[in-house]
């Protein structure tokens, strides 16, 4: 298997009348879903598209979504995942940033398409197919099956990413990422281990960790994807009981929302779900215990990784997730996965419990960035992966996330890592999510700040916090102010990471 357009075929002979897709509009067969994205192939090569043109796809979690997405790789062209999220002048920056001359548009999204045609800023020849009509016509074009002309090493898709410094870079990714993800995914932690499993996409498929970790390992080995377009407590508990789900991927955050509305309670949860990966954030030992104690056959896994990395890096397993001198760690390798600690500047490797940067090598890792060829060359370096995330690892291999480079904070002649203060943070019981902050002073030239959204119901002084962060960090760690906020509120991207320059606008820092 080379693509993850072979699977098209294979899974139409092998499973051809399980269930492949099911959304809020219907389900597709392997079979159904097959004929259709051999006829959207078959109708791009028919409109001019050829082996390599970019396509884009401005999509939710949807049965179209996947259709477009498989149908343009079919085709032997690159699938561009456009961010619905985004505003008017970040779609039409995203759009012209990575040279889409066709995009394939979900009815929902059609208004976001209009709006950024409006500006006069997109090339007029853009071809434009709307769900619907077009769309269907489109997958039901007549003829012989297209040979996309592709292979492991030739472009398979463009995925933004998080952007939470500045506006998105397009990362060019492989067919070789789809696969070898699949596999890690299958082999490592048993996502989709079986065509009988069923997986509930819940975060957005324009992100490489629902696309190439969650719906590929489910589609590779013949099983169900459940797309969800927006998250929602109840819907998916009625989910998770009517298609008998169970895996899913969620960020810590909809772990909690999860929690604290009963849901790993209901019957569907307690009967079919099996297993819960998390990533995006550090899923808290208080969060960890509380899914053990309530669905205790739910086998809990977490990854990191970025969009560069193809994505996944590191992963803990199971065996591992409740051990607490682990709480905190990101984990081991991935089989297909290398992945040392270098220093920043010289890029040598560093010794156990040293701090230095992850640099990752393996099939998985993407091309480069799209039209950013010093960028490129900035990350890609004689083989690594340079991800600018700053961790160590202990004598035992595993990894520990410290921060990213950029969010390193000089106070008062010190080095202070964020990320090292919000961990800490999050063990204390009332806090639901935070953010810590370097600003600007004159006597200490940042000063450490932390922002805090406590857990509905709980209550927390900043005397509180401070007393509890000073159980574990030096007294210059210690924030100097801290500012509190509704739960919900703070600012993040479509992974549910924080966005910290919106964060520091949001509280006028």
């Amino acid at each position: 298997m080379w693509t993850l357009a072979d699977c098209v075929r294979l899974n139409a002979r092998r499973h051809p009348d399980r269930d492949a897709l099911v959304d809020d509009t219907g389900r597709l067969t392997h079979r159904e879903l097959s004929a259709r994205v051999e006829g959207i192939a078959r109708g791009l090569r028919a409109s001019g598209v050829r082996r390599g043109d970019h396509v884009g796809i401005l999509a939710g979690n949807s049965i179209f979504c996947v259709e477009a997405f498989l149908g343009v790789i079919a085709a032997g062209a690159v699938a561009v995942m456009y961010n619905w999220r985004w505003a008017t002048a970040e779609l039409v920056q995203g759009i012209n940033s990575t040279e889409a001359g066709t995009v394939l548009v979900e009815s929902r999204f059609e208004d976001a398409l209009d709006a950024a045609r409006s500006t006069g800023d997109l090339d007029p020849s853009l071809g434009v197919v709307l769900q619907g009509g077009e769309f269907e016509a489109l997958a039901a074009t007549p003829g012989q099956s297209v040979d996309p002309g592709v292979g492991p090493e030739d472009p398979m898709c463009v995925l933004f990413t998080g952007g939470t410094t500045g506006f998105s870079k397009g990362v060019v990714l492989a067919h070789r990422s789809g696969i070898v993800n699949s596999i890690n995914e299958r082999l490592d932690v048993g996502m989709a281990s079986a065509a009988e499993n069923v997986g509930l996409n819940v975060t957005p498929m324009f992100h490489s960790a629902a696309l190439l970790c969650v719906f590929a390992p489910h589609y590779m080995s013949g099983g169900t994807n459940v797309m969800l377009h927006r998250f929602d407590e109840e819907q998916i508990g009625e989910l998770v009981q009517r298609e008998r789900i169970t895996t899913s991927f969620m960020i810590p955050n909809m772990v909690r929302r999860l929690l604290q509305a009963g849901i790993f309670e209901t019957p569907g949860f307690q009967k079919h779900f099996r297993q819960l990966h998390s990533g995006g954030g550090l899923l808290r030992m208080p969060d960890k215990r509380a899914v053990r104690e309530l669905t205790p056959q739910v086998r809990m896994y977490f990854r990191y990784g970025l969009t560069e990395g193809g994505p996944m890096v590191t992963r803990l397993l199971d065996r591992d997730i409740m051990r607490p001198e682990l709480d905190g760690s990101i984990g081991q390798e991935y089989s297909m996965v290398e992945a040392r600690v270098v220093d920043v500047v010289t890029g040598e490797p560093l010794g156990a419990g040293e701090l230095g940067e992850i640099a990752v090598r393996g099939p998985a890792v993407m091309l480069g960035y799209y039209n950013n060829p010093d960028a490129t060359a900035a990350a890609l370096r004689e083989g690594w992966l340079h991800t600018g995330d700053l961790v160590t690892q202990d004598e035992q291999g595993y990894f520990y996330f410290r921060d990213r480079a950029k969010d390193l904070i000089k106070s008062g002649g010190e080095n202070v890592y964020a990320s090292e203060i919000e961990q800490v943070l999050y063990t204390h019981p009332a806090v639901m999510e935070c953010g810590v902050l370097g600003v600007s002073s004159a006597e200490w030239d940042e000063e450490v700040r932390a922002v805090v959204a406590l857990r509905p119901g709980q209550s927390a002084t900043e005397s509180d916090l401070r007393e509890h962060l000073r159980l574990s960090l030096a007294g210059y760690k210690i924030p100097k102010r801290f500012v509190f906020l509704e739960p919900g509120s703070m600012p993040v991207n479509p992974s549910g990471k924080i966005v910290k320059s919106n964060l520091r606008q949001l509280v006028g820092w």
